[in-house]
This record gives C-alpha cells, sequence and structure tokens, in this order.
C-alpha cells in the first residue's frame, strides 16, 4: 500500500465514523447524517449523505436568510444581500481549494464535506443574527 493510499483510506475512515461528532458540529448536523455516515460503506454512499445533509442545512440557511431579511431595516438589508453573494463565492471558492485534483475519489469527499460544514455553520450564523435571537 502506498502512502498515498493509506491517507486517502485513513482520511475516508475518518469521514466515516462519528468524528463530526465532536466539538461545535454535533448541533449543526441532523442525527440522520451522523447514521448515514455511520452506515456509509463507499465513496459513493458517503457523498450521498454529505448531499442529502447539504440540501437540509442549504434549506435552513435560506430560511434564516429570509427571515432575517424581514427583520433588518432598509439599510441593513443591502448589506445583508452583498455579504451573503459574496459569502456564497467564498465558500465555493474556498472549498475547492482544499481539493487536490489529482487525489483520487477522496478529495470528492474533502468538497463536499467543507461546503457542507460553511453550509450549516453559515444557517446558524444568520440565526443568531437576528435581533429577536439576542
Amino acid at each position: 500500500m502506498t502512502l498515498r493510499s493509506f491517507l486517502a483510506a485513513a482520511l475516508l475512515g475518518l469521514l466515516s465514523t462519528p468524528v463530526f461528532a465532536c466539538g461545535d458540529e454535533a448541533a449543526l448536523y441532523s442525527a440522520d447524517y451522523d447514521q448515514c455516515m455511520n452506515q456509509a460503506a463507499s465513496t459513493i454512499a458517503m457523498l450521498d449523505c454529505i448531499a442529502a445533509e447539504h440540501a437540509k442545512q442549504d434549506k435552513l440557511l435560506n430560511a434564516n436568510y429570509q427571515k432575517l431579511m424581514e427583520q433588518l431595516s432598509a439599510t441593513r438589508k443591502p448589506r445583508l444581500l452583498a455579504a451573503q453573494k459574496l459569502w456564497l463565492q467564498y465558500r465555493d471558492a474556498n472549498c475547492q481549494a482544499y481539493v487536490d485534483p489529482d487525489g483520487g475519489s477522496s478529495e470528492a469527499i474533502v468538497g463536499a464535506d467543507c461546503a457542507l460544514r460553511a453550509t450549516a455553520e453559515r444557517a446558524a450564523e444568520l440565526a443568531k443574527m437576528q435581533p429577536e435571537a439576542h
């Protein structure tokens, strides 16, 4: 087994175990996601788990964004809109920077996990920004 193969296998092992439950991430992701990842036996299965959770987190992000926009003054709404557009560009560019195009199938997981984590964190951030949350 080459070093690269070993590292890829180790990464897949880490991503398929409940390491995500450490720290704040446990509160960000659904229990369905943890269960799905615990049962995932392949890269494709893990990507399916990540995609399903990402859809949930994206829906939450959009709901939190809309709720916040409804609560903001006319002066702050364009600021949030501009920030959100820039954040989306940043998320996508940043997560692509994590992906080694020569790294094999595990790199798809790295990119997808980055986008999931960023989306979940942004959804939580938008919820905390709501005036009624204070």
